[in-house]
């Protein structure tokens, strides 16, 4: 009995077996061609959904053509004008006709049980290529103007009509090309929705090619089961995690090389001869990385693995191979360098390389994480995937007008954040006092010292700044312990409780923390005052509380004024660490802020709905910053008749 159930155990393992290899070796044009035969209607249009992402593919691949040859001069740029419309053109008649297919598959739906989705993206690709078409018809019309002008009545009309005959690239546009491309797959290295290294469901959809390519543990840390069974070989694995590797070395090894050819022909040769090995390599990878994705698919246990198409890997070659072309072109072109001629970079290029790392931590610190504002229009629910299934529009946009109980939570922290932050705002000025009063100080050693100590707090953390109050103001504090000693109090009392002036005190345990620190400005600001306007205030008799008032202070007020529009703009962000460890059950209602509300909404409140919900408010701050940054500016410039922009 127990044989015969090996046997039957056995075979039903080698029938799966044989299924999944009949599963991928399978000959899918003959079950289209049965397909077709039985479904006439529906294989047509599905025919038709396929040719029209062809066309529009290869018209959004002319469009690229075309502003490409708009880089060269004369004919070769009015036929990029040429090129432009017609594939801008083309890219509206493709993507309007999904419309047909989308009407036709819906009056099929019935018959044949299919689940349709509404294509939403069809006016994103309509409008980008009418602003392209009108762009390019804008351009050619200017473009000829120009010439036309200048050539009329002009003794060098024979050289501008040379000129305009010409058609010819520079090559600065190729330079310019591997730039940006260099920069944008710097970009994909962090995202995970373009990662080709996830070749497996059970990888993580939010892991990064930069996370696959330098975090082993991270990589693997769900697969580790197929490792352990041994479905999955160790070596497909290493495979992937070393050509995700090298794909991330090599993209990053493009960007200092971008970075390099600003110099003069000696670097740029050195940068065009990286570029190429550079962008080899990565190209190199990602077949690596298919590789692997192919040892998965002809796997035994297949289905188990469930192997995933390397959706990022079109991106990177494509990428890749332009960076290549265009590096190859650029080392031809290039003139070569003299042999004496060192290696050198202008100074104001030099400058920007300088900060281009701070720009790039920025951006990804701060621009980047705009990607998430796209949870403000799905019902979304922490680990969950994004699809349009749960799209839901603007639900949570109206959810704080429909909802009274959230618009009542809403207004009052908005009124708490607004009078915290106008409290900071009626004492912006301080710092500057504190620096000008600081500066008048003659004993060095004691302005030293004053200048440490207000500045030592900015970096302690408000945990430790909190565990410093409740030392001295908590229950067995310093200044219970002394009133209770001197029997002034019966017992201990913990003046951290309780909401009475809770914005004062938050505004004075602030100033403290903060005072030092935001002084550093207007002393850097006094230093660079001339000293000869107090040598001639001194010869005219002037005091030190005059020449305080009528030079350093109007010296200070530009400063100020830059300070307090920055401030301004940012009135809804006062932060939230203060407010959430000086928190408690007696002042929660005044002390919650626009910041710690959107915390707590969404890693305190427990509901999936938080996450969205959050997302709406945290983009209603951000707008708001961005507005009140303009109307600030503009007053000033109005007012003063400067400003930051």
């Amino acid at each position: 009995m127990m044989n015969e159930k090996s046997e039957t155990s056995d075979s039903i393992q080698a029938q799966s077996q044989i299924d999944v290899q009949n599963l991928i070796n399978a000959d899918y044009s003959t079950k289209w061609t049965a397909f077709e035969k039985a479904n006439p209607e529906i294989s047509k249009t599905v025919k038709q959904d396929w040719l029209i992402c062809l066309f529009t593919f290869i018209s959004i691949i002319i469009c690229f053509v075309g502003m490409y040859m708009t880089c060269g001069t004369g004919k070769l740029k009015i036929a990029g004008f040429i090129v432009s419309i017609a594939g801008s053109g083309a890219v509206i008649v493709c993507v309007a006709s999904f419309y047909s297919v989308y009407s036709k598959i819906l009056s099929l739906a019935s018959s044949f049980d299919l689940k349709t989705c509404k294509p939403f993206s069809i006016p994103v690709y309509i409008i980008l290529a009418a602003i392209l078409l009108t762009a390019s018809i804008l351009s050619i019309i200017i473009y000829q103007k120009k010439y036309q002008n200048e050539c009329k009545g002009s003794e060098k009309s024979v050289i501008l009509q040379e000129e305009l005959s010409k058609s010819a690239f520079s090559v600065t546009s190729f330079q310019v090309t591997y730039r940006v491309i260099s920069l944008v797959m710097f970009i994909f290295l962090f995202l995970p929705a373009v990662n080709p290294a996830r070749i497996m469901e059970n990888i993580s959809r939010n892991v990064s090619l930069f996370t696959s390519g330098f975090a082993y543990g991270t990589y693997t840390k769900n697969i580790e089961r197929a490792l352990i069974r041994g479905w999955l070989p160790q070596s497909v694995v290493s495979l992937s995690f070393f050509s995700s590797m090298m794909a991330c070395i090599g993209v990053i090894t493009c960007g200092l090389a971008s970075c390099i050819s600003v110099g003069n022909n000696k670097l740029k040769r050195y940068a065009h001869i990286t570029l190429i090995s550079a962008s080899s390599i990565v190209i190199l990878s990602m077949f690596g990385i298919l590789k692997a994705y192919s040892l998965i698919c002809t796997n035994e246990n297949v289905e188990k693995l469930k192997p995933v198409s390397p959706s990022g890997f079109v991106f990177f070659v494509v990428l890749s191979g332009i960076i290549l072309i265009t590096a190859i072109i650029s080392l031809i072109k290039t003139p070569a360098p003299q042999k004496d001629e060192k290696p050198h970079i202008d100074a104001p290029l030099q400058l920007f390389l300088m900060l281009l790392p701070f720009l790039l931590l920025v951006f990804v610190f701060s621009y980047l994480p705009l990607w998430g504002w796209r949870y403000a229009f799905f019902d979304y629910s922490a680990g969950d995937v994004l699809s349009m299934e749960k799209w839901v529009g603007l639900k949570w946009f109206k959810a704080p007008f429909d909802n009274p109980a959230t618009r009542s939570d809403i207004l009052r922290v908005l009124k708490n954040t607004l009078a915290m932050s106008g409290l900071g705002l009626l004492t912006s000025w301080c710092p500057m006092f504190f620096a000008i009063f600081l500066s008048e100080i003659k004993n060095t050693k004691v302005k030293r010292v004053v200048q440490t100590l207000t500045t030592i707090p900015n970096f302690i953390s408000w945990v430790l700044v909190y565990a410093i109050a409740f030392c001295i103001f908590g229950t067995e504090g310093f200044i219970s312990s002394l009133f209770v000693n001197k029997g002034i109090w019966d017992s201990g009392k913990n003046m951290l409780m309780g909401d009475n002036l809770i914005w004062i005190k938050m505004l004075l345990w602030g100033m403290w923390k903060s005072l030092g620190w935001s002084a550093i400005m207007y002393i850097a600001a006094i230093s660079g005052i001339d000293q000869e306007l107090y040598e001639a205030a001194t010869v005219d008799g002037a005091s030190r509380i005059q020449k305080m008032f009528h030079i350093t202070l109007p010296e200070l007020i530009p400063t100020f004024i830059v300070l307090l529009i920055l401030s301004v703009s940012n009135i809804l962000s006062n932060g939230m660490d203060q407010y959430l460890v000086f928190k408690n059950s007696t002042n929660k209602g005044p002390i919650e802020v626009l910041d710690l509300y959107v915390y707590q909404l969404t890693f305190g409140s427990g509901q999936s709905s938080s996450i969205p919900f959050s997302t709406v408010v945290s983009m209603f701050k951000s707008l708001v910053s961005v507005i009140l940054l303009f109307i600030t500016n503009k007053i000033s410039k109005w007012v003063r008749g400067s400003s930051i922009f």
